[in-house]
């Protein structure tokens, strides 16, 4: 009977055991899948500040391009020689400005096209993390289901508590990682702007056919 009993506290520490290192593996796992959500999400914010500064960029540029034109016109125009000068000097002084709105812009679409190639990099490895996550969980699973029928063909005697208990963890485990996505509050308000901006445009083209 003693014998029994420390047999059947052996396989308790086990299950105990191996439940435990899954918990710890899986919230390993989810806090790593949870920082590159939160890097990916950075990163959105910071690309949508680039677009925005690219626009305004673009509008300065476009002024300047037009300045420009307009000073070298009047400096060819203009009969008195000092309103030409002041002409040619305004002239130079919006193709410098111009030139280094080209730069800036320049600099913009390089970083633009770095942040697009850095939220590809993260998308892709977190879906590589969250297989591999599905993956493994898959795999302790059957490693435990065959653990439990290979011991079942041996003398183990009454384990009904200890099957029960094992049972009992596993479903807390099961429904724990039903719920264990990591929530990245942060990410989770830009969607929600997202998408209200997206029934905002829907909304205006609704009215915009009904008008």
């Amino acid at each position: 009977m003693n014998r029994m009993k420390r047999w059947t506290m052996s396989v308790t520490s086990w299950v105990d055991g191996v439940l435990a290192q899954v918990e710890n593996h899986e919230s390993a796992v989810n806090a790593a899948i949870g920082r590159v959500r939160q890097s990916t999400a950075r990163a959105r914010v910071q690309l949508k500040r680039v677009e925005r500064d690219q626009h305004s960029l673009r509008d300065s540029l476009a002024q300047e391009e037009r300045a420009v034109e307009v000073w070298r016109r009047r400096a060819k125009s203009a009969e008195d020689e000092a309103v030409a000068l002041e002409c040619m000097r305004r002239f130079k002084a919006s193709e410098r400005r111009l030139q280094q709105l080209r730069q800036r812009l320049a600099e913009h679409e390089r970083s633009h096209k770095e942040l697009s190639e850095g939220i590809r990099m993260l998308n892709a490895r977190l879906s590589e993390l969250s297989e591999r996550k599905n993956l493994m969980r898959t795999r302790q699973s059957r490693a435990e289901a065959a653990h439990g029928m290979a011991s079942a063909t041996g003398p183990i005697g009454d384990l009904e508590e200890v099957f029960d208990r094992w049972e009992t963890r596993v479903g807390e485990i099961e429904i724990a990682s039903e719920c264990a996505e990591p929530l990245d509050a942060f990410e989770a308000e830009l969607e929600d702007v997202d998408e209200t901006a997206d029934l905002r445009l829907e909304l205006e083209a609704l009215r915009a056919e009904e008008s």
